[in-house]
């Protein structure tokens, strides 16, 4: 398999989307634990986290097809 811009591009996304997965998962459990320490209800501790866990997949989705067709511009064409 020969490695195009598109792909290198791909790659660079979802090395990205992993990172950002990571660090928005765990901002969202510091921000449930601040909650709780300020006598926040269970319901708006199950919103905190899931909002913060569907913007994390979001991006897990997203930067990868952005890289996708964004790799031919930053790395080169092979056209």
């Amino acid at each position: 398999m020969e490695m195009t811009p598109s792909i290198m591009g791909l790659g660079l996304g979802l090395a990205v989307g992993l990172l950002d997965y990571i660090v928005l998962t765990f901002m969202g459990n510091k921000m449930v634990e601040k909650a709780k320490e300020h006598d926040a209800s269970p319901d708006e501790t199950r919103q905190v986290t899931r909002f913060m866990r569907t913007l994390a997949l979001i991006s897990l989705v997203l930067f990868p097809i952005v890289g996708y067709f964004a790799g031919p511009y930053v790395f080169g064409s092979t056209l």
